[in-house]
């Protein structure tokens, strides 16, 4: 069942409910209304029976009112007898005589002063009447053929009117929905025409206000999502264009080799060179693969608050010894832009692993980037924020290249002549954003080099 059917269907049995139950209360409080005011008047009759059968003059005000408004007028098959206390028969109405007397009905009726009962479409009263000591019952009988044919009338009335509701409601609930749905059903029209291979499309996104009209805001969050799927699809297809070249050309270098080994006889230095040169090439593929592993496994991984704090300087500390152990020639200076009294500002939650892989990547970026050899890291504890300074002297990036930096495989004009498949800062930048982070990297001058790394500090009361 469509969305628009569904929607016409509840809102007709919301009305038809609704409409059911207010000609329910109205029809039952009429018929209650019209059977209390034809009790009124058969009481009326009856006690105008009884006075006149004893004589009895009544001044009050409130029993002259009641006969007032409800005697005048013949009723309908009307019946009456009157008995005395001991339930005989001392005079009926003529034509056809009430003749059967129930005397459990009396005696309600002398216990409370009168008593209802319904016979069919007859209504009638058992009364009992003491005036000026003339202890007497009075039955009185009759059909209320004006009140019932009102309340037959009434009952016809409600159907057509309830019939005629519904239809209308239930027509104008189509059209309703069909004009309210229009711009939805054109949306989905034009969402299926997107695929994989015209994600430049965009959907319509129409008129009105983004703030408050939601086809707008379906629209335009749709095309927005839109952007970021042909963004992630063009970087995974770069991704796997530059992986594939990459793996392709030492695949290739080794190929190259063997083949060139196995034309000729080797003497042992010539295939020791050979093989070393073959064991070069097998390690940047190992290289290669490993990183390409890590970003596909940082790829999968998410924040946690369960993270403990890490001491940042202890950290680049122990990053700035493993980095000393592996490049012997490298020089790295340490400082704080402005040291701490309170340690605390030191800490920040994160996974020690990955912050350290962040840092020893940085490390080597500037090392094997710069002129000198020479490293400068700068810490700058803030109320709120942890910024790290990582800086070298060496060939700068072109300014239009610096939203491609941390790109995969991505390499600048100042890498031409180094190794490398340039996947080490997307990989820090992964590490960096899992941590609710920002790396931006800028140019100090015509020839230093900067990447800031920031993280949110750890208030102290999670310490």
């Amino acid at each position: 069942m469509s969305v628009r059917l569904r929607f016409v269907l509840t809102l007709t049995v919301v009305v038809f409910v609704i409409l059911l139950s207010s000609f329910l209360t109205i029809y039952t409080l009429y018929a209650q209304m019209r059977e209390k005011e034809f009790n009124k008047r058969l009481w009326a009759h009856a006690y105008h029976e009884y006075a006149g059968h004893f004589n009895i003059v009544d001044p009050e005000k409130t029993l002259l009112s009641n006969l007032g408004n409800y005697l005048p007028g013949a009723l309908v098959n009307y019946q009456w007898a009157l008995l005395d206390s001991s339930y005989h028969i001392i005079s009926t109405s003529p034509g056809q005589p009430i003749n059967k007397v129930d005397t459990f009905l009396l005696k309600a009726a002398k216990k409370s002063g009168e008593s209802k009962f319904v016979a069919g479409s007859v209504q009638g009263m058992a009364l009992y009447f003491n005036k000026e000591g003339h202890h007497c019952f009075v039955i009185a009988t009759g059909y209320d053929q004006y009140g019932l044919a009102r309340l037959a009338s009434l009952r016809l009335i409600m159907i057509f009117v309830g019939l005629g509701s519904i239809i209308f409601i239930g027509l104008f609930a189509l059209y309703y929905v069909i004009v309210a749905t229009r711009p939805l059903v054109n949306l989905s029209v034009q969402m299926r025409r997107i695929t994989e291979n015209n994600l430049k499309q965009r959907v319509d996104v129409g008129k009105g206000n983004i703030r408050s009209n939601e086809i707008v805001q379906i629209a335009n969050n749709f095309n927005n999502m839109l952007d970021r799927l042909e963004k992630a699809f063009q970087l995974q297809k770069n991704f796997v264009h530059h992986a594939s070249h990459e793996l392709r050309t030492p695949l290739a270098t080794m190929l190259a080799q063997t083949e060139s080994a196995l034309r000729r006889e080797l003497t042992p230095a010539e295939a020791k060179k050979v093989l070393e040169s073959l064991k070069e090439d097998q390690q940047e593929m190992i290289g290669l693969t490993n990183s390409l592993l890590l970003l596909s496994q940082y790829e999968n991984l998410r924040y946690s608050p369960e993270w403990p704090p890490i001491r940042m300087d202890e950290l680049i500390f122990e990053a700035i010894g493993t980095a000393q152990k592996m490049n012997p020639g490298i020089a790295i200076s340490f400082n704080f832009l402005n040291h701490p009294e309170n340690e605390s500002l030191l800490y920040m939650p994160g996974n020690e692993n990955l912050l350290r892989a962040a840092v020893n990547n940085l490390i080597k970026n500037a090392f094997k980037y710069s002129d000198n050899h020479q490293v400068n890291i700068t810490l700058d504890t803030q109320q709120s924020s942890i910024v790290i300074h990582f800086e070298n002297n060496g060939q700068t990036i072109d300014a239009n290249s610096n939203d491609h930096v941390f790109l995969p495989f991505f390499r600048g004009q100042n890498a031409m002549n180094k190794r490398g498949f340039g996947l080490g800062l997307s990989i820090v930048k992964r590490i960096v954003e899992l941590h609710r982070g920002t790396i931006v990297y800028s140019v100090v001058n015509e020839n230093t080099n900067r990447f800031t790394i920031s993280f949110r500090r750890l208030p102290m009361n999670q310490l």
